[in-house]
This record gives C-alpha cells, sequence and structure tokens, in this order.
C-alpha cells in the first residue's frame, strides 16, 4: 500500500487486508480508525472522529465522516456510503452558545457529541446526512439527499427531509446474495 500524503497509515490502530484508501483521503486522528478488510475508501474522504470499519465495506468519494475525539461511528459488514454522504457524530446548536469546535464544550450550549451505528448491509445515497445518536438497523436504506435525525428499522428504505418510511427492502434475497457470496469465496 503507497503512503498517503494526508495522514501515516501506520498510525491506523488496525487495517485488514485489501484495502484500498485514495491518495487524497483525509484522517485527523488515524489512531482511533479501524478497518477490516475488503474495505475501500474513495479520495476526498474526510474522517474526524473515532471510526470501525467492518469487512467488506466501501465508503464513496467526497464523503465527510465527522464528530471530533469524543463521538463514534461504526459501519458493519456490507454497508455502503454513496458520494458525499455525510455522517455527523457531533454537532452544535446554532441557536445558543458559541457554534466553533476551538471552544472547551461548557461555551457549547446544546452541542450533541454521539454516535452513528451503520448495521450490516445498509446503503446511504449520495447527499444524504445522518446525526448523532441514529442507527440504521440491518439492511435499511436511505435515499438519496436524504437527512436521517432518527433511527432506520431493519430492511426499510427511508428517503427525504427530514427521512420518512418509503417501502421494505427485499430481505431475503440480500441474505442469499450474501451467503452465495460467502460460499463462493
Amino acid at each position: 500500500m503507497e503512503e498517503n500524503i494526508f495522514f501515516q497509515i501506520d498510525k491506523i490502530k488496525s487495517i485488514g487486508k485489501n484495502v484500498i484508501i485514495g491518495k487524497t483521503v483525509r484522517i485527523r486522528y488515524p489512531e482511533l480508525v479501524e478497518i477490516g478488510d475488503n474495505v475501500i475508501i474513495d479520495d476526498f474522504t474526510y474522517i474526524s472522529t473515532a471510526l470501525k470499519i467492518h469487512s467488506n465495506v466501501h465508503i464513496s468519494a467526497g464523503c465527510k465522516i465527522i464528530g471530533g475525539k469524543k463521538a463514534f461511528v461504526e459501519m458493519k459488514e456490507f454497508s455502503t456510503l454513496a458520494p458525499n454522504v455525510v455522517l455527523s457524530a457531533g454537532t452544535d446548536d446554532y441557536l445558543s452558545g458559541i457554534a466553533t469546535p476551538l471552544v472547551p464544550m461548557s461555551y457549547k450550549a446544546n452541542a450533541r457529541i454521539g454516535s452513528i451505528i451503520i448495521n450490516k448491509h445498509c446503503i446511504i445515497g449520495a447527499g444524504s446526512v445522518v446525526l448523532p445518536d441514529v442507527v440504521l438497523e440491518e439492511g435499511s436504506g436511505l435515499g438519496a439527499l436524504s437527512l436521517a435525525k432518527r433511527s432506520l428499522h431493519e430492511y426499510t428504505l427511508y428517503a427525504g427531509i427530514p427521512a420518512r418510511q418509503i417501502k421494505k427492502r427485499n430481505k431475503s434475497e440480500i441474505q442469499f446474495l450474501e451467503n452465495k457470496y460467502r460460499n463462493e469465496k
């Protein structure tokens, strides 16, 4: 693996086999990042939070996974972020307090530092935003240009601002294809 110019690969907490990280990926706290096997992180992605990526995960170009050192994001097997997704595990309250990461939390009225959990077989569409303390249950999907402020139910597709339930995904087909993939390896 070639050295990345925006962080030191050897500083990543753990990294699996068959991992591709684009040359313009920026990881602010590599010591807080764990990466499984068969992972691709495309160019122009920015990561500034604790992150655990399981195996068989793809993060498309231009994604932002943010929240600071105390926040946490987890992406489980077979999950995918389409281009320009924002996972914001930390947010500020713009109505009161000082909204900048440069001051202590005591100056930030209602800032939220939390976690985002993206379970197995989840997909988040291009340009979507996920806010702190949201869990995407197994197989859930978030359509392009959507906002997830609340957790999403398993094998259900959501879309809109804020995201609302659209229809069920085909759980049996997804699980069948996963089993076929595993058996062919």
